[in-house]
């Protein structure tokens, strides 16, 4: 299925929709509600699920912010990163090699270089957690909300989720047949996009809904490359830019089946299958080279100026493909241009069966995603270092729940957990395209295989005590058992000078550890629309087998496996409706320690890439945030975070390019005790509004408009001075006009209008000189026009 076939699909649902006999409901309207006259006003209660069960927001003593349909909808959150940019104290971006992705909350994260590691944020969609950085090529459409749960979450949600949980909940069916289309154009990048769904009952009992979507872009990256004379192989020309020059071109198709049976009052299954194909025209699309202290164009080797290329951050790239010469017979090598392809499926089964106030649920998950692609991997005119990757992972989990709602003051919730993966990750790089690597018939240096197994099995308990009508204490612990393998091997090894484990050798890696997370919280509702609560909580991440560029002769068994990563700490909070509902505040004061971090660094001269546990870090601060009803049609929002995560005890930090002993480098070590942990902007504040403006009879315009500060971060794992990313401000607005009853709407939405391009990740250059990097940029401006029709 192709972008124009999407929309072929898209029209013909319009068109049918103008044939049959239907009903106009508010259960997929995006237009704010409004109160009727001699109705209530306030703001609506937002219901969440933080302690995996229905609780309002306001109710619930868990640190956890709420982005609505609409949120989503008015910032064209299509994507993981755009997600993280609508919620406080969350930096996610994409990335280029290993996990593919980082994912940080309140300055927590995990490296993205080494596929081996897992994320430190789990993803859980639809019940289902998710712990691999892959999850970001996922589309992201039609989701009824979004939560995030900041700070440890070990007790409710899997496992490795010691600095917070992203959780997305699709749209449900609806009660009566619906439909929606709606499709627009960005203009900076150039993208396409169709969007829609039709959901009903199809019995008394059993509700379906079916959405898509698809899109097309060209990029808003330019690639000038054009054809040059390789200086390390003379005669061999290196092809240009392809894929039209701009990146990262991408097409994206994506659909999700769910189908909801309540054949009785008391029992309930819920099925979702989630489909998602992505394709973007190089691996490395989303990043850029730069440099910094002077240096105004990329070298190789510190020698060999790039002359086709600047050393700017101003989306402005001279990447070539991969010549003919060196492509033949290249695993994975789609002919020598670059390309990332990504194809997953997500299942979802749960299942509830209420015995009164007794309900157990079971929740049956499969993830499947498979992905390739190649890259150059010197970021040059010249293609020197070409990359290729692939990866196939499948994930089957099964969780069972028990929850009561007794109505006296003891209550229960108890489970099991159980997960299994399997993971195979090829390496194949071609470095200066040395010789031919006769074993395999083409020019990689080597072809690098890790087959990964890792089996969870965790059992979790919480008792929930009404100390009186106003007072609850709460207290449980979840007891998790890991254990990983992995097998590695370099299936065959060209022409080169690292000393690499004999081809057909097998490394085999084993990793086990058992861990208790226990975590308390006193919770006091000490008015009406009052809460204040104090708790304990703690985190844990399993440890990781390393699955680094390079198996080197010298690699062991042991040397691969790193331990596991824990978290404990402290939060206070305040939640409050105030006169008659319509202002609402959230305020959480928070210290956590987190000891074993796992981090990675890349060194470009060994082309190797290193994971350890940093020793010790600390996170501590405050938020608030607020929603205020300030006239019948007028709303504010917004929220403010100080967050102080620094490493409190790192003395064996690997050093960056070029550090010298001056710098504090000693023996390639350096301290960064007391330093800002990567991806953790001390402050960061969102200030917002929507406004409801009446037109003419029977139509109105909603206008909304928001500002994102965040103050300078350090996007580099080895504190390179060239991964500082100064402090930005972000604006969003849109407004979109149609008529009250929402069958139509006529939409403008700017994202990211002041245009910022800024880091999410930073490295050395591969092959290049001092001061040069790689950066990762999150998306810069977005203008879109849209058209949206609901039946």
């Amino acid at each position: 299925m192709k972008f124009k076939s999407a929309l072929l699909f898209g029209a013909a649902l319009a068109a049918f929709s103008a044939t049959g006999a239907m009903a106009q409901t508010a259960d997929d309207s995006s237009q704010p509600v409004v109160a009727s006259e001699g109705q209530a006003t306030g703001l609506e209660d937002v219901i969440v699920t933080a302690r995996r069960r229905s609780e309002s927001l306001q109710d619930v003593p868990v640190a956890v912010s709420a982005i609505s349909k609409e949120e989503l909808q008015n910032n064209l959150a299509a994507d993981l990163t755009k997600i993280g940019e609508l919620a406080p104290q969350v930096v996610i971006g994409r990335a280029t090699i290993g996990t593919g992705a980082v994912i940080g909350v309140r300055g927590i994260s995990s490296s993205s270089n080494d596929p081996g590691l897992d994320q430190s944020v789990a993803v859980a969609i639809d019940g289902i957690v998710l712990s691999r950085g892959r999850i970001i090529s996922t589309a992201v459409f039609d989701l009824a909300q979004v939560e995030v749960l900041e700070g440890p979450q070990a007790l409710f949600f899997g496992k490795n989720s010691p600095a917070g949980v992203i959780s997305m909940s699709s749209a449900n069916p609806t009660s009566t047949f619906q439909g929606q289309v709606r499709g627009g154009y960005e203009f900076e990048a150039r993208e396409r996009f169709a969007e829609g769904f039709v959901s009903g009952p199809l019995t008394d009992t059993l509700g379906v809904r079916f959405a898509f979507r698809a899109s097309e872009m060209d990029g808003w990256v330019r690639n000038i490359a054009t054809p040059v004379e390789d200086p390390l192989h003379p005669g061999v020309i290196v092809p240009g830019a392809t894929s039209g020059g701009r990146q990262p071109g991408n097409e994206e198709y994506a659909g999700r089946l769910t189908l909801l049976w309540t054949p009785t009052d008391d029992f309930e299954a819920d099925f979702r299958l989630l489909f998602s194909h992505q394709d973007l025209n190089a691996y490395n699309a989303f990043a850029e080279a730069f440099c910094t202290n002077g240096v105004t164009q990329p070298t190789l080797f510190g020698t060999i100026p790039d002359v086709n290329a600047d050393c700017k951050k101003d989306r402005r790239k001279s990447e070539g493909s991969l010549a003919p010469e060196f492509s033949a017979n290249y695993t994975f090598g789609n002919n020598g241009v670059p390309y990332f392809t990504s194809e997953g499926l997500l299942g979802a089964l749960t299942m509830t069966k209420r015995f009164g106030d007794v309900s157990i649920t079971s929740t049956t998950g499969y993830y499947k995603q498979d992905f390739s692609g190649t890259n150059n991997a010197d970021y040059t005119s010249f293609a020197l270092l070409w990359g290729a990757q692939s990866e196939e992972y499948e994930l089957f989990t099964q969780e069972v729940r028990l929850n009561t709602d007794f109505e006296g003051p003891w209550n229960f919730s108890a489970g099991v957990y159980y997960e299994k993966s399997d993971r195979l990750f090829g390496n194949y790089p071609s470095i200066t395209h040395a010789g031919l690597n006769v074993a395999a018939n083409n020019y990689t240096t080597f072809e690098t295989l890790a087959d990964a197994e890792t089996e969870t099995m965790s059992a979790f308990g919480q008792a929930r005590w009404k100390i009186t009508p106003t007072l609850e204490f709460a207290a449980g612990a979840r007891y998790s058992r890991d254990e990983k393998t992995q097998d590695a091997w370099n299936r065959t090894i060209g022409v080169t000078t690292f000393v690499l484990r004999p081809a057909g050798s097998v490394l085999t890696s084993d990793f086990s550890d058992e861990n208790v997370s226990p975590e308390a919280t006193l919770s006091w509702k000490f008015a009406p629309d009052h809460l204040a609560y104090i708790g304990y909580k703690t985190g844990y991440k399993a440890g990781a087998i390393s699955n680094g560029a390079l198996l080197t002769a010298s690699a062991t068994s042991d040397s691969l496996v790193i331990d596991s990563e824990v978290a404990d700490g402290f939060e206070v909070g305040y939640k409050a409706d105030l006169f008659d509902k319509t202002l609402r505040l959230n305020v959480t004061a928070y210290t956590y320690d987190f000891d074993d971090l796992q981090l990675g660094t890349f060194n470009p001269t060994s082309l190797s890439f290193t994971i350890q546990n940093a020793a010790a870090a600390k996170t501590e601060g405050v938020s608030a945030s607020f929603d205020w009803l300030a006239a019948d049609r007028l709303t504010l929002n917004g929220n403010v975070g100080y967050n102080r995560a620094r490493y409190t005890r790192f003395a064996d930090a690997p050093c960056y390019t070029g550090q010298t002993v001056a710098d504090g480098c000693v023996d390639r070590r350096q301290d960064l005790t007391g330093e800002q942990l990567v991806r953790a902007p001390d402050l960061n504040a969102t200030l917002g509004a929507n406004y409801v403006a009446p037109l003419w009879t029977g139509w109105q315009a909603d206008f909304s408009a928001s500002a994102t500060y965040s103050s300078k971060y350090q996007s580099a794992s080895d504190n390179d001075p060239g991964g500082i990313q100064d402090s930005f401000v972000r604006l969003n607005a849109a407004v979109n006009i149609g008529p009250e009853d929402g069958r139509f709407q006529v939409s403008v939405i700017g994202r990211n209008l002041t245009d910022e391009y800024y880091l999410a990740s930073t490295s050395a250059r591969p092959l290049g000189g001092p001061n040069e990097y790689i950066g990762v940029f999150n998306r810069p401006r977005e203008v879109v026009v849209q058209l949206r029709y609901q039946f």
